[in-house]
């Protein structure tokens, strides 16, 4: 920012019974807002605050810490990485309340992110709730970074399920760069392994199991041959409509085969299930959920005041 640009007054939120002055820089540091917030409601809500205003002010400070926040010409300095965007939709969140704040995605991002920031409980619960509502209709590379961002660990197992869903071709650069490096390394990963599982399951016809009471075991065997070459293969490999291995398995287990008689299609399919040929695919996708986990980090950046500055916890 250059050195004679004047800060400007915030339409909304530069309020005159304020009684606690911040200002935010824009990135290139070309525009900066001044706030005149609530130090009650602020601190009420956010545990940040509640810290940054419980400070000790002794007489021993300099006059520039005992004045800061009193004025224009000494505000509270907000970290970079804090955009008016996320701050003006936090304040919007507080101020106005859940029920009449807007309800668009970006608003809940903005609103998590800086919940995280500055500690505010209810915020970061609230955003929660309303993005696990929304469900699929967040993009789930998008909810995976939110849930990698924040250590949301719910997330990660309906996400990254729903991604494998999905063919690789219909992930963007962008999903790709939020599912990050760990994430697309386990997708392509349980992908290229269920592909090569599909493969061997599709032209490997397991035998008919025929049941000692079969009338008609030639006939059942022939219709069992047809039923996994002609449906099976087309469900495990169809390109508009994944079909997951157990779920395949339930409709082998409660769909009746043409020609197939109950005994022998309860036998067969139950040794399938003994012999795990369609259940190792779950096996792949939990051991990447697990894994995936397991990277999560603890916690995510928060703001932290030393010393009468605002650090971010990842400096400390």
């Amino acid at each position: 920012m250059s050195e004679d640009l004047v800060p400007t007054r915030h339409p909304r939120f530069y309020f005159s019974d304020g009684g606690a002055i911040f200002k935010l820089n824009s990135v290139d540091r070309s525009v900066a807002f001044l706030y005149n917030l609530h130090p009650g409601l602020l601190s009420e809500r956010a545990g940040f605050f509640k810290s940054l205003f419980s400070l000790p002010r002794t007489p021993n400070c300099t006059s520039n810490i005992l004045t800061e926040g009193k004025s224009d010409e000494n505000p509270i300095e907000l970290s970079l990485c804090v955009t008016q965007t996320d701050f003006d939709n936090l304040l919007t969140y507080l101020y106005m309340g859940p029920s009449a704040h807007p309800k668009t995605t970006e608003f809940l991002i903005s609103v998590m992110k800086l919940s995280a920031f500055f500690d505010i409980q209810d915020g970061m619960d609230h955003a929660k709730a309303e993005i696990t509502r929304r469900g699929d209709c967040i993009h789930p590379a998008l909810r995976f970074e939110l849930a990698r961002c924040f250590g949301v660990n719910e997330w990660i197992e309906p996400t990254f399920r729903r991604q494998m869903e999905m063919s690789l071709v219909e992930l963007s650069s962008s999903d790709v760069l939020q599912i990050g490096h760990f994430g697309y390394y386990w997708l392509t990963q349980t992908k290229a392994k269920i592909a090569d599982l599909r493969a061997s399951i599709s032209f490997n016809v397991p035998p008919v199991l025929n049941s000692m009471e079969c009338p008609t075991p030639d006939y059942c065997a022939r219709s069992w041959y047809q039923e996994w070459v002609f449906n099976v293969r087309t469900l495990l490999h169809h390109p508009d409509q994944w079909t997951s291995c157990m779920s395949l398995l339930d409709q082998l287990r409660n769909v009746h085969i043409a020609g197939l008689c109950d005994a022998c299609q309860d036998l067969t399919v139950t040794w399938i299930w003994g012999k795990q040929m369609l259940t190792r695919e779950e096996d792949y996708i939990e051991e990447a959920i697990a894994a995936l986990k397991d990277l999560q980090r603890n916690e995510p950046t928060r703001a932290v005041v030393s010393n009468s500055r605002i650090l971010l916890s990842s400096d400390l």
